[in-house]
């Protein structure tokens, strides 16, 4: 294991370099990884220069959240993993400690809330994953056995898959049922349309304004995807998603990014049934607007959902291993990590089923 490792850091907003930094042994609960393919955010290039207003880690710093690699040595308290290894990192670090509301944070981007206990996780892993080598808590590495025969360019599909994926096992869908996907032409709602017919999802009201899209997801998914394109007035969109729901949803799932409205987002409540849930994983910037006469009378749960749990991301490569989920649909762009750069001005222009990675 050599020495130094070449590695992306932010020093300040608007100053990122590639530098040659010292390749640490692996804390006790520690594990070094030799990254194959990293995912590229479509906002990183708004997060490192600012526009997105992220607790971000202690400067400098190495950006990216997830990743596929191979074990390169491990912390003497890590016992599920071993040199070698092929494994999947997720950048949702909780604290391991006995309270009902531990802090968290994501590795490489933000502390979600800035208490002094999450600022103090933070510190300690702030390193992300562009960068040849990442030093991982071991609560956030999985293990890919069943996987090892496939490319990092395609198990990186996974990162892209994850969050639709907590947010679905939120939802309570079960086989056969109907489920809305708000936001389907996005990048994370893409994912949620794609898994949701995995899962068994009897019909998919996938919801976007862009026709040309929602078409590709039918044409590519099957016809249990129902198109439902969408204006943004209310009086107009709750019967265009009703009607492919064929009358009424069992469950919702919510993926808008930064809206500015919504509008849709409450036309897709008001086209569940009686008892059906609607989760919330956007990241509107307005209120939603709820009636609470409205939500007594049609027992409506409305949840907030961030991120997926522990063991989330072994049971998404599970069924990738047992082919029920074909990773090979997502389209990935890959550049090499010298040119991480273009990968992050080619990730915000990324829609529907693209992926951006970086390859060292």
């Amino acid at each position: 294991m050599s020495k130094t490792h070449k590695a992306w850091r932010l020093h300040a907003h608007h100053d990122l370099r590639f530098e040659d930094v010292d390749t640490p042994n692996p804390a006790p609960d520690g594990v070094l990884v030799a990254i194959e393919a990293g995912m590229v955010l479509s906002y990183m290039g708004r997060v490192m220069s600012g526009q997105v207003p992220y607790n971000l880690p202690p400067m400098p710093f190495v950006p990216g959240t997830n990743a596929i690699g191979r074990v390169i040595a491990t912390g003497e308290n890590v016992g599920h993993v071993r040199s070698g290894d092929r494994v999947f990192l997720s950048p949702h670090l909780r604290g391991d400690v006995p309270s009902a509301e531990p802090p968290q944070i994501l590795i490489g981007l933000t502390a979600t809330t800035p208490t002094p206990e999450a600022l103090a996780l933070q510190a300690r892993w702030r390193d992300g994953v562009f960068a040849q080598v990442a030093h991982w808590p071991a609560a956030c590495i999985t293990p890919l056995a069943f996987l090892d025969d496939r490319p990092a360019t395609e198990l990186i599909a996974l990162a892209k898959l994850i969050v639709p994926f907590g947010g679905l096992q939120r939802t309570g869908l079960r086989g056969g049922e109907t489920i809305i996907v708000n936001g389907a032409t996005g990048y994370f709602g893409s994912g949620a349309v794609m898994l949701a017919v995995a899962l068994g999802a009897g019909r998919v009201v996938a919801v976007g304004r862009k026709q040309e899209v929602l078409g590709s997801l039918r044409d590519k998914f099957g016809p249990r995807v129902i198109p439902a394109v969408v204006s943004g007035d209310a009086d107009k969109d709750l019967p265009i998603i009703r009607h492919a729901a064929g009358g009424h949803a069992h469950v919702a799932l919510d993926l808008l990014g930064s809206a500015k409205s919504t509008s849709t987002t409450l036309s897709c409540l008001r086209a569940l049934k009686r008892g059906g849930r609607l989760v919330l994983m956007g990241s509107a910037d307005v209120p939603l607007d709820l009636s609470m006469r409205e939500m007594l009378a049609n027992d409506w749960e409305v949840v907030g959902q961030f991120m997926y749990e522990r063991q989330a991301p072994g049971q998404l490569a599970a069924l990738a291993a047992e082919g029920l989920l074909d990773l090979k649909q997502i389209q990935v762009t890959t550049f090499e990590l010298a040119d991480f750069k273009r990968a992050v001005d080619s990730a915000a222009l990324m829609h529907g089923l693209d992926l951006t990675a970086v390859v060292p």
